[in-house]
Order: C-alpha cells, then sequence, then structure tokens
C-alpha cells in the first residue's frame, strides 16, 4: 500500500513540474512576443472593393425640419452632413412614402410618409399607378427642400429611392403595415403596379430634381426593407412589408423586368437595389437568397443591400455570408444603427460603431456603408445629427463621438480600394485596421484601438510624410503630419486615419 502511495505521490509530483515548467515556457514566450515589434505591412497589389460611397436616410424627420422657416438653421443641418467640413456623405437614401399619413395613425405621425399619388384617382384598376398624371408632386415638399440643400453642395454620387411599404391601396391590410404578423402585405396582382409606383417617383425626381445639380448621379432604386421582420399587428409602429421567401422572390423577378424594360424604353440607367436583408446572419437571409439565386437575372446585379443590425461585431457570420452570395455581388450595407435608448456622447460608442463599420468593410467587403437616420430628435442612437431645442426654446444641433468617429471613413476613404495588410503583435492589443489605396497611389490607413493603452507600430513600405488625424476622448478630426517617419503611435481608445505614401 505504501509503495502505491509513494507511486502515487511521485505522479503529482511530475505532473505539477510539468505544468509548472509549460506554463513557464509559455509565459516567456508571450512576454517575448507581447514586447516583441508591432507593425502592419501593405499588399497594394492585392486589392478588393473600391468604396463608392457613405450615407444615411432622409427618413421621418425631414418631414418636420424641411418646413422651419430658418434657412440657415437647414443649411447648417445640411453642411454637417453633406458639406466638406462636414461628413461629406456622398448618398443621400430618399424615403418614397406608402400613404401612411394617410391610412395609419402612427403613435409618432412622421412614421407613417406623404405618398405622391393622388388616392382618389384610384377607382379598382391598378394601371392608374403608371400614369403620371395621378400624381401630386407639391407633396412631400418638405423632404424635397432638405434634398435640394444636400445636392447643392456638389457631393452627393448617388440617390437611393427606398420604401418601407407598398402603397396602402395595394395591400391585404389596406394600411402600410400588415394586420398581424408575418402578413405578406402586398398584393399579388399589384406587383407590377408597385413596380410602376416607384418607377414613376423616381422618374420624376430625376428629371426634375436631380438633373437640376448634376444628371450623372446614379440612381437606384430600393423596393423592400428588411423583409424578414414580421411588420404588422397592433404594435406596428411604422410603414413596412414582411415578405416570405418565394412571394419576395416573385415580385423581385416583376420589378427587375419591369425597370429593365422602363430604361430599354427611354433611355434611363435605374439600378435595381435588391433586397435590404436585416442582417446577413445566414438563418436569417439564406433562404432568401437561395429563393433569388433561382433566377438568371440575380446574378447580373452588382449589388446586394443588406443591414448590419443583429450581427454587430460578429467576424464570422460576415465571412460565411460573403462566401455564400454569387460572385457578381457586392455588398451594399444600406442601413444600421446603434439600438440603443440614449444617447451616448462617449468615444467607447463612437468605437463600438466605428468597429461595425470596419468590420463590414474588411470581411464582407462592403462597398457602400450608409447609417439610418441622418438626422433624429429622439433620445435614441439612430442618427448621426440630433435636432433639439435649448432651454429658450431654441432650434440647436448636436452630434456625438459616433459622428466624429463615422467621418474618419467617410471623409478619406470614397473612391480608394480596399488592399491586403498583415498587422503583426505579440498580444491582444485592441488595435484592428484597414487600409485602402487611391488613384494618386497613396494610402489610407485606418485604425481602431479599443485598449486602454497606446500601441506603437511599425509601417512597412512607407515613405515620406504621415498626415493623421484622429478621433478620440479629447479630439475631434484633429490633424497632424510627422515628417520622415515609418512609426505610427495609436492612442489607447482611438480611431485613426493615416494618409501615407508607400515606396
Amino acid at each position: 500500500m505504501k509503495a502505491k502511495i509513494h507511486k502515487a505521490s511521485v505522479n503529482i509530483i511530475i505532473v505539477i513540474l510539468v505544468f509548472v515548467f509549460t506554463a513557464s515556457v509559455g509565459l516567456c514566450v508571450w512576454g517575448i512576443l507581447a514586447n516583441s515589434e508591432r507593425y502592419i505591412k501593405f499588399y497594394p497589389d492585392c486589392q478588393y472593393q473600391t468604396v463608392e460611397g457613405f450615407g444615411a436616410s432622409s427618413a421621418w424627420i425631414y418631414q418636420a425640419l424641411g418646413l422651419v422657416e430658418d434657412e440657415g438653421f437647414k443649411n447648417e443641418a445640411i453642411d454637417m452632413l453633406y458639406g466638406s467640413d462636414g461628413l461629406q456623405l456622398t448618398e443621400f437614401r430618399y424615403g418614397i412614402g406608402a400613404g401612411g399619413t394617410e391610412s395609419d395613425a402612427y403613435g409618432d405621425p412622421l412614421r407613417g410618409a406623404d405618398s405622391f399619388f393622388i388616392a382618389d384617382r384610384f377607382n379598382g384598376d391598378y394601371s392608374v399607378f403608371k400614369d403620371i398624371s395621378n400624381y401630386d408632386f407639391s407633396r412631400d415638399k418638405a423632404v424635397i427642400d432638405m434634398f435640394e440643400r444636400a445636392l447643392a453642395t456638389g457631393n452627393v454620387k448617388r440617390v437611393i429611392f427606398f420604401t418601407g411599404s407598398p402603397h396602402y391601396l395595394m395591400t391585404v391590410s389596406g394600411k402600410t403595415h400588415g394586420e398581424f404578423d408575418n402578413q405578406n402585405n402586398l398584393k399579388e396582382e399589384c406587383y407590377e403596379a408597385f413596380s410602376d409606383y416607384l418607377l414613376v417617383i423616381t422618374d420624376y425626381l430625376y428629371k426634375n430634381i436631380i438633373c437640376k445639380y448634376n444628371p450623372d448621379i446614379k440612381v437606384s432604386i430600393s423596393p423592400l426593407n428588411e423583409p424578414q421582420w414580421n411588420w404588422g399587428g397592433p404594435w406596428a409602429s411604422q410603414e413596412g412589408c414582411h415578405y416570405d421567401p418565394i412571394p419576395l422572390a416573385r415580385f423581385c423577378d416583376t420589378f427587375y423586368k419591369t425597370v429593365t424594360a422602363f430604361n430599354d424604353k427611354h433611355g434611363t440607367h435605374y439600378e435595381v437595389d435588391i433586397f435590404e436583408s436585416a442582417c446577413c446572419q445566414m438563418y436569417v437571409a439564406k433562404e432568401y437568397i437561395d429563393e433569388l439565386c433561382k433566377y438568371d437575372w440575380f446574378y447580373k446585379l452588382n449589388t446586394l443591400s443588406l443591414h448590419s443590425y443583429v450581427t454587430e461585431l460578429d467576424i464570422p457570420s460576415r465571412k460565411e455570408f460573403y462566401d455564400y452570395i454569387p460572385d457578381n455581388l457586392h455588398v451594399y450595407i444600406s442601413e444600421y444603427c446603434v439600438m440603443t435608448y440614449g444617447v451616448d456622447p462617449s468615444i467607447d460608442r463612437g468605437l463600438y460603431s466605428a468597429r461595425i463599420m470596419l468590420r463590414d468593410l474588411a470581411y464582407l467587403h462592403a462597398i457602400a456603408w450608409n447609417y439610418w437616420l441622418s438626422i433624429s430628435c429622439g433620445d435614441y442612437e439612430d442618427g448621426l445629427v440630433y435636432w433639439n431645442k435649448d432651454e429658450q426654446g431654441n432650434d440647436i444641433l448636436r452630434v456625438s463621438k459616433r459622428y466624429y468617429t463615422f467621418g474618419q471613413f467617410s471623409k478619406y476613404a470614397v473612391g480608394s480600394t480596399m488592399i491586403k495588410t498583415k498587422y503583426f503583435t505579440g498580444a491582444i492589443d485592441g488595435i484592428e485596421q484597414v487600409a485602402f489605396i487611391r488613384e494618386d497611389g497613396s494610402i489610407v490607413l485606418i485604425v481602431i484601438n479599443d485598449g486602454k493603452d497606446d500601441v506603437r507600430i511599425k509601417l512597412k513600405g512607407i515613405s515620406g510624410d504621415i498626415h493623421h488625424i484622429v478621433t478620440d476622448a479629447n479630439n475631434d478630426w484633429t490633424e497632424t503630419t510627422y515628417t520622415n517617419t515609418s512609426y505610427i503611435n495609436v492612442g489607447a481608445k482611438s480611431i485613426n486615419t493615416y494618409i501615407l505614401q508607400s515606396k
């Protein structure tokens, strides 16, 4: 018995010694790696997607803001978004109303929207939606007012006409949302009428508004919005329409063919934008993509639009989605906002949103990225700029750090092409980075440090001056130029944009 106990004791001691030795070696290796030089290496010849733009939508608030009498205040709001001293947004998402102001009593009246179609002209024949004489384009004047101010900046390169629901005269419920959860609310006999409705409005606004400023602005039409969600029942709070995968694909087939025929007949170049998936999680999106893949025209599209909700910071889901979609499609992020009550002004919230943008660009290879509301007036994280009242009742505009972290992308990455990089680090340090090459050969490097410590990084293959723009707790787009260095010091809790020259 004593011999067995002695043998067992020896075995235990050996195990302990092995564990201690292994741990010591591991700590030693970790210490060496942690103190080794961090670097980023660039591969300019390995290129991915070209970033076409950044933007936000005109939904809800523009219906009120456009009626404000103070012209200077409205110009200030647009300059903060589209002006060269502001975010320099290049995409304007114009929300086409479904008539929710006529058919529904939403708790917030701005959640419904005017329709250009004159409802009294409907006589049971849906072909009336194809006749422009049945539309009144003096409506929605507040939104058009803000739209024209954005176009006047000269920075808008793409306009996306989107909608939450078909016109209520085309829906099963007779409303701009379903009577119950998950109701396929667009009548099957109205597929063509809904397509005509969007085309008549788009064509008018392009020819009579957009062309006054720049006829070369690209125009897309997006008929769907998060079709996977319920959009129905007594608690519906905004215009929305659910589609199951098969009805969605059938409608998209009609929509694509109608837009294509219109373009062929009129010499226009309106692009089809589908399907504004609620997220890229495969359990939400896969069935819809599978149905769309049954149609040949789906392989002729250039983009597939989706939102970044649910996915948030999830990298594997992004990779899985990107690998699954057909090769002809580029991902277009058409909407995201932080789904949280209370506007958090901190750099932590700003960096969280920026990390989602970076991961969408790096792992979904997104060609564009849009926040939900360009302007909000509520206590919710859904806007880039906030319109409120001060203690004296005067209109004021304010922003959070999220505005500035957004600008670290939107002001510098448009028109550039993402390139391969390699970041070597011996420790988890909170660093995320993505790089782009411009037509002139300069490189735009965006680095986020979400860690609590500063990080010094060598940039391999870089020469000359480094232009640095930083947003952190104490800086908003602060610019500095460093001369003849290949090192950057990335401050804790910061987002940094570097303009570099490659060797």
